[in-house]
């Protein structure tokens, strides 16, 4: 009966791996189709082109704008008067529009050229003078990452732009 018992249990047992074996490539299967979104978005996330020079070159243009149009405001001179009310001033009491953009040019020309050294920019005046340059010494067209400020003083609206 031992005997008997024992290839009877056996083949039972065959059975049940035969069974669980082909449920095992279902499992397989699942499994691998289930891998296929995890793969796909691992090799999004490692593609994906994530610049972060430009972001800390945006940051430090707007900053430096910031900065400089800041100190444009705050910087008084020898007549107790500072840059922005200067040019403010020679925009607002010189009847030829061209003849105070000049001067508002002797002004800050120096002090821009001294602050932001061999960096790009563009003072401009957005009300009264409808977006004219007073100052440059680049092309804002050639920017690929410009850092813009704007300051008001009086009834002027400045804006500078700053870039390399």
């Amino acid at each position: 009966m031992i005997q008997t018992s024992f290839p009877v249990a056996y083949s039972k047992y065959l059975v049940v791996l035969i069974i669980k074996e082909d449920y095992g490539i279902f499992f397989s299967i699942d499994a691998s189709l289930g891998l296929i979104p995890i793969i796909i978005l691992l090799l999004t996330v490692s593609n994906t082109n994530i610049h972060y020079a430009d972001s800390y070159l945006e940051n430090k243009y707007f900053q430096k704008a910031q900065d400089t149009a800041e100190l444009m405001d705050q910087y008084t001179g020898n007549d107790g008067k500072t840059i922005l009310e200067e040019v403010t001033t020679s925009l607002s009491e010189n009847k030829d529009k061209m003849k105070g953009i000049e001067s508002a040019k002797n002004i800050t020309g120096p002090f821009l050229k001294n602050t932001l050294g061999k960096m790009k920019y563009s003072l401009v005046e957005m009300n009264f003078l409808n977006g004219k340059e007073i100052i440059s010494n680049g092309n804002i067209a050639d920017a690929k990452i410009v850092g813009i400020a704007v300051k008001c003083c009086g009834n002027y609206l400045f804006k500078l732009y700053v870039w390399e």
